[in-house]
């Protein structure tokens, strides 16, 4: 019976090889081809150097009611395109709200016309409503390509922290990034949640969105990870939540202590508006502006800490043709009416606390 087992394992042994190389293609996401969920397009295997694009907050500015991404991202497709990019990175807040109005033109307008794949890190417009995660699936993976591993973060879960599946997800990426062939770790998110637990960064960006209650678990859980894979690796955290005051579509720093490189990149239909091209030569990693609107940029490195505590954004005149729709987002917030009538409930209680001392007087 054995040497039967033996012989059948034995003339079946390409067979079962394919099965297992399979097996593990299925179950190992490393190995499977990564697809974008907006425009299906795989990400290419390359077997020389390549560049990838990185921005936040496709939909624009907070007031565009077009239901059409960013005006200055809709005019340079084509450019985006010859650069031949590996993929582009949204950042989140890709939409401003998702519904299938939003979702209809930015197929038409964006998705099918990129040539790479997209992907994107979500932010808190894009989970307006439960369409997103319907349609476009997962909104935390990682995947390595080459020289690099790539970890992309919902920061909109549990408040700004990575916690319970996510952070089992970012365990097993940081055990992944251990390995020989890693020689770079890029971490995509919307906010930077690291900016809220290291303090000289605190204050730079006091219009993004933060955690509501308390502090995230940077400091206690992520940071010591990050410590630790910074050791031998290049590791780079790029998030893309940056008001419409930001002096530029840029901040970096390469912060001493945890040695990991902090980005935000987003436009805002500005003419400040460009985007982070990363290349990867190599695995040497160097980056470069795009500018969405001629303007002249600076290299990267230029747009540190100094850069952004000394200068101001350039003030943008308000719009009063936006009152009506200004007016009419208010009114269908959610927030607003939870704010208005707790006003409302504030105003009688201190009216019947100050009838009945009137009363006992």
């Amino acid at each position: 019976m054995l040497k039967t087992l033996l012989k059948v394992t034995k003339k079946n042994r390409n067979r079962l090889f394919l099965i297992y190389l399979g097996a593990l293609f299925l179950i190992n996401p490393l190995f499977a081809q990564v697809v974008s969920p907006f425009n299906n397009l795989p990400v290419k295997d390359t077997a020389s150097d390549y560049s990838f694009v990185v921005s936040g907050h496709f939909h624009g500015a907070s007031t565009n009611a077009s239901t059409f991404p960013a005006a200055t991202l809709l005019a340079n497709i084509d450019s985006l395109n010859a650069i031949q990019p590996l993929f582009l990175m949204s950042l989140g807040d890709m939409f401003i709200d998702v519904n299938d109005t939003y979702i209809s033109h930015y197929k038409n307008n964006l998705f099918n016309k990129l040539k790479m794949p997209l992907f994107n890190a979500v932010g808190n417009h894009d989970l307006a409503g439960n369409l997103y995660e319907n349609r476009y699936g997962k909104t935390f993976f990682f995947f390595s390509h080459r020289s690099e591993l790539f970890i992309v973060l919902n920061t909109e879960m549990n408040d700004g922290s990575i916690k319970e599946e996510q952070l089992k997800l970012f365990l097993n990426a940081m055990d992944t990034a251990l390995g020989n062939t890693i020689k770079n770790v890029f971490i995509f998110s919307h906010r930077p949640v690291w900016a809220e637990s290291i303090d000289k960064y605190n204050k730079l960006f006091s219009d993004n969105t933060r955690t509501t209650i308390g502090s995230n678990n940077f400091n206690e859980v992520i940071k010591p990870l990050l410590n630790k894979i910074s050791k031998t690796k290049n590791v780079f955290w790029i998030s893309g939540s940056m008001g419409g005051m930001a002096p530029a579509s840029f901040f970096y720093d390469k912060e001493a202590e945890t040695k990991v490189t902090f980005m935000q990149t987003a436009i805002r239909d500005l003419p400040r508006d460009a985007m982070l091209q990363i290349s990867v030569k190599g695995g040497n990693v160097s980056m470069n502006g795009i500018s969405l609107t001629g303007q002249k940029l600076e290299p990267i490195e230029h747009y540190n800490m100094d850069y952004w505590n000394k200068t101001v954004a350039p003030e943008q005149a308000f719009n009063f043709r936006l009152l009506p729709y200004l007016t009419k987002q208010m009114l269908i917030n959610h927030v607003f009416w939870f704010g208005f009538f707790s006003c409302l409930i504030l105003i009688f209680t201190l009216t019947f606390i100050r009838k009945r001392w009137r009363r006992k007087k």
